[in-house]
């Protein structure tokens, strides 16, 4: 996990769409086991380094990324960062269990507050719970 967190940097280093793709490219080479070792790191990470990991693993599309984003909707600390993720897992269509409703409609209410576009995207995911 090493390259992707030396990717994903720290608050005072570049993040542009050359940084974003390179970071989301390293999750390629990941292993089942490197996932679940993302998961358990990822809260522990800044709030701008979440949220740049939030976008590299969006931006992979695939299933392993799912865990790390809903452990980021569920349980991070910063709510910008829990609506990116939830916004990723709108765009994977991704279906959530029913336990994160009261945290969805929380996101939900602070986005609508702020007319955020991402609210659309919380409310999809609400609407296909399971």
């Amino acid at each position: 996990m090493g390259k992707f967190e030396e990717l994903l940097g720290n608050e005072s280093s570049p993040w542009r769409e050359y940084h974003l793709e390179m970071a989301s490219d390293s999750l390629k080479e990941y292993s089942r086991e490197d996932w679940c070792d993302l998961e358990t790191k990822v809260l522990s990470f800044s709030a701008c380094v979440q949220e740049r990991c939030a976008e590299a693993v969006g931006a992979t599309g695939s299933d392993d990324a799912a865990g790390t984003l809903t452990m980021l909707l569920a349980f991070s600390s910063y709510l910008d960062v829990a609506a990116i993720a939830a916004s990723q897992l709108d765009d994977m269509k991704v279906e959530l269990p029913l336990s994160l409703q009261g945290r969805l409609q929380q996101l939900l209410d602070h986005l609508t507050t702020y007319h955020s576009t991402r609210a659309e995207d919380v409310q999809r995911l609400i609407l296909h719970l399971k």
